[in-house]
C-alpha cells in the first residue's frame, strides 16, 4: 500500500507539473511539444533574459518542434548556456593557432627572401610567362593568317554561291517562261481539241445528212430506173403498134387501090 501511494503521489506531481508547464510555457503549439521536455522548456522560459529558447526564437508564439532550425539559430543555441565557455576556449585556441601559423609563415617568407628563392621563382615565372606570351603571339599570328585564308575562301565561296544563285534565278525565270508557254499551249490545245470535237460532231451530222441524201438518191435512182424501164417497154409497145399501124395502112392502101381498079 505504501508503494502504491508513493506512485500515485509521483504521478500526480508529474501531471500537475505538466499542466503548469503547458499553461505557462507561452507557445500556442504546446500540444505538439513532447511531454518529456516540457519541464526543461518551462525552466528555460522562466530564466527570462538568460533563456536559450528566447535567445534563439525571440518572442515567437510558435515553437514548431517538427520544423528544422537554421544555422544561425543553432549557432545562437550553441553559444548560449553551458557551452559558452567551451566555445570561447575553442575560439581562443583556434585564434592562437592562427597567430602561430602567421608567425611561421612570416618566418618562412623572410627565409625565402633572404635566400633569393622567391626572386628566382618569380624570375622563372616571368620567363615562362614571356615564353608563353611569345608562343601565344605566334599562335595568334598563325590564327590570324588562318582566319585570313578562311576569309578569302569564304569570300570566293560566297562569290561562287552568288554566281550559282544568279544562274539558278535565270534558270528559274526560264522555267517560269517555259511553264507559261506550256500553259498557253495546253490552253490552245484544249481549245483546238474542243473545236475538233465540235467539228467531229458537225461531220457526224453532215455524214448523217449525206447518208440520208444518198439513201434518197438511191431511192430516186431506183424510181428512175423503173421509169426508164417503163418508158422502154412503152416505146417498144409504141413501136410495135406503129409497125402494126403501118402494116394496116399498107393493107388499107392496097385494098383502096384494088377497089379503084375494079371500079
Amino acid at each position: 500500500m505504501y508503494k502504491a501511494g508513493v506512485c500515485t503521489v509521483v504521478s500526480a506531481v508529474k501531471f500537475t507539473t505538466g499542466e503548469i508547464s503547458r499553461k505557462n510555457i507561452g507557445f500556442l503549439d504546446v500540444k505538439e511539444i513532447a511531454s518529456n521536455v516540457l519541464v526543461d522548456l518551462f525552466v528555460d522560459i522562466r530564466a527570462d533574459e538568460k533563456s536559450i529558447i528566447r535567445g534563439v526564437f525571440g518572442q515567437s508564439k510558435r515553437l514548431q518542434p517538427s520544423k528544422p532550425c537554421t544555422k544561425g539559430q543553432a549557432a545562437v543555441a550553441l553559444t548560449s548556456g553551458r557551452t559558452t565557455e567551451f566555445i570561447k576556449d575553442e575560439l581562443s585556441r583556434i585564434e592562437a593557432e592562427n597567430i602561430l601559423r602567421q608567425i611561421e609563415f612570416r618566418e618562412v617568407v623572410s627565409e625565402l627572401l633572404e635566400s633569393g628563392k622567391i626572386k628566382q621563382f618569380w624570375e622563372t615565372k616571368i620567363e615562362e610567362e614571356r615564353n608563353r606570351g611569345l608562343e601565344v603571339e605566334a599562335n595568334y599570328r598563325s590564327a590570324i593568317s588562318a582566319l585570313e585564308q578562311e576569309k578569302n575562301f569564304q569570300e570566293n565561296a560566297l562569290a561562287e554561291f552568288v554566281k550559282q544563285k544568279a544562274a539558278l534565278d535565270c534558270q528559274e525565270q526560264l522555267l517560269s517562261s517555259l511553264k507559261a508557254e506550256v500553259a498557253n499551249l495546253s490552253e490552245r490545245i484544249c481549245i483546238e481539241r474542243n473545236e475538233c470535237i465540235d467539228e467531229q460532231c458537225g461531220m457526224k451530222d453532215i455524214k448523217r445528212d449525206l447518208e440520208a441524201n444518198f439513201e434518197g438518191l438511191v431511192d430516186a435512182k431506183s424510181i428512175l430506173e423503173a421509169e426508164v424501164e417503163a418508158l422502154r417497154i412503152l416505146r417498144s409497145w409504141i413501136e410495135d403498134e406503129a409497125r402494126k399501124s403501118q402494116a394496116r395502112a399498107k393493107v388499107l392502101l392496097e385494098a383502096g387501090r384494088r377497089w379503084k381498079w375494079e371500079s
